[in-house]
């Protein structure tokens, strides 16, 4: 399971996903695109350039999964542990300054999420190491009607651009262990002395 860096983890090995697979042809003179995560303070100025960005939008408790328990992995006899599993709503967004490099930006980007959909801890292990050996982070197109894409639109300063978005399923945060009660006590030793 991963710690609350896990999230992080996985959206900085998603920004490397793209930034290693990015094509000479968009990276190279004169396209010069890169691919980005993008926060709240950069979509709050005009984007420029030619660009893919990420951007986090919404982070959810995976309803399938809120009273999962996992056995401890490895030698320990700790028993179950609680999680707290969850699901990050991300949009890619083309921006540039041709219709035809913002078009191919977006499509190169949803082709290499079809052809390798899955995050698993060799893409993470740098920024959180508790991620565990066969967890896997699936990234699917989401399901986003047109007026919830326009309405986070309509808050950001940039116009509208192309923007397709996809959901991470599912990242699982390591809760506080639950306390638990130790056997009845039986007996009681009292240490005693010579008067």
């Amino acid at each position: 399971m991963a710690s609350y860096k896990g999230v992080q983890g996985a959206l900085l090995a998603l920004e490397e996903f793209f930034k290693r697979r990015l094509p000479t042809d968009l990276s190279d003179e004169p396209t010069n695109a890169q691919a980005k995560l993008l926060g709240s303070a950069d979509i709050a100025s005009k984007l420029k350039g030619n660009l893919l960005g990420i951007y986090l939008h919404r982070m959810a408790i995976d309803p399938h999964g809120r009273a999962r328990f996992f056995s401890q992995q490895g030698t320990s006899e700790a028993g179950r542990q609680p999680e707290l599993p969850v699901n990050l709503h991300f949009l890619l967004i083309a921006n540039a300054n041709s219709a035809t490099i913002e078009a191919d930006l977006m499509s190169w980007a949803m082709v290499e999420l079809a052809n390798a959909s899955q995050l698993d801890v060799s893409h993470v292990l740098d920024i959180d190491d508790e991620w565990g050996q066969t967890e896997i982070l699936n990234i699917t197109p989401d399901e986003m009607s047109t007026e919830d894409l326009m309405r986070i639109w309509d808050v950001f300063e940039s116009p509208f651009t192309c923007t397709v978005p996809y959901v991470a399923r599912t990242i699982r945060l390591r809760l506080n262990p639950q306390h638990t009660e130790g056997p009845a006590v039986v007996t009681r030793v009292f240490p005693g002395g010579t008067v």
